[in-house]
């Protein structure tokens, strides 16, 4: 690793970055897969406001891949939008 980059879990955002620089076999896979990859998908949180794309969004996807009912999850996004 180089002595300038400290270690981390990013994913650089360009795909000229060599995959020596990465601290690890599992960053560097994945910066592998995203620098080959022809489309990449986003589940589009960035775009939303803090308080639902960080909070409720995040949270509500987590409780409804554990099994919490759809209905409920999405009334409490969409009650936490401004």
């Amino acid at each position: 690793m180089r002595a300038d980059v400290q270690a981390g879990s990013a994913v650089a955002p360009h795909n000229d970055v060599p995959l020596s620089w990465y601290v690890d076999d599992l960053q560097r896979g994945y910066a592998e897969i995203l620098n080959n990859a022809s489309v990449i998908r986003t589940n589009g949180s960035f775009l939303m406001p803090g308080e639902v794309g960080q909070g409720s969004f995040w949270t509500g996807i987590v409780d409804y891949a554990n099994g919490a009912d759809l209905d409920t999850v999405l009334d409490n996004i969409g009650a936490s939008w401004p």
